[in-house]
């Protein structure tokens, strides 16, 4: 993921890509204020995203953003309607530790081993203790 939005992310028109991104973000950050969780779906719809790279590509740079600050970021709350978790492609992330860490084989699988969901229920308590803290 690159530091400069505008350039890396091509979803949104060159002059919209910061406004959008950040709007996104105010929505993820109230999301985990209120100890919540935001579908794939309801950011697609809500930002016109496609499923796929469009989407990835936004939560990455938001998160990338977040990583930099010293943020945990909000992928682990970003979660699929069906099963209530990130999909697949959550645990083929480059940064995740090696236990929960899957080959992008499976990335499209969305069943999840007891392991993968104890990682992302602690993710996102970690996410919502830190945000909630920070007013």
């Amino acid at each position: 993921m690159g530091k400069n939005p505008v350039r890396t992310l091509n979803l949104f028109a060159r002059d919209d890509a910061l406004s959008k991104l950040a709007k996104m973000r105010t929505d993820l950050l109230r999301a985990a204020r209120a100890k919540s969780k935001v579908t794939y779906g309801e950011l697609m719809k809500k930002y016109h995203l496609s499923r796929g790279r469009a989407l990835t590509q936004a939560i990455g740079q938001i998160d990338q953003q977040e990583y930099e600050r010293g943020e945990p970021g909000f992928a682990a709350i970003i979660v699929r309607r069906d099963t209530g978790f990130p999909g697949g492609g959550y645990f083929c992330d480059d940064d995740l530790p090696q236990g929960p860490k899957r080959n992008n084989r499976s990335r499209t699988d969305p069943r999840l081993s007891p392991a993968e969901k104890d990682f992302v229920f602690m993710q996102q308590k970690r996410i919502w203790a830190h945000y909630t803290k920070r007013r």
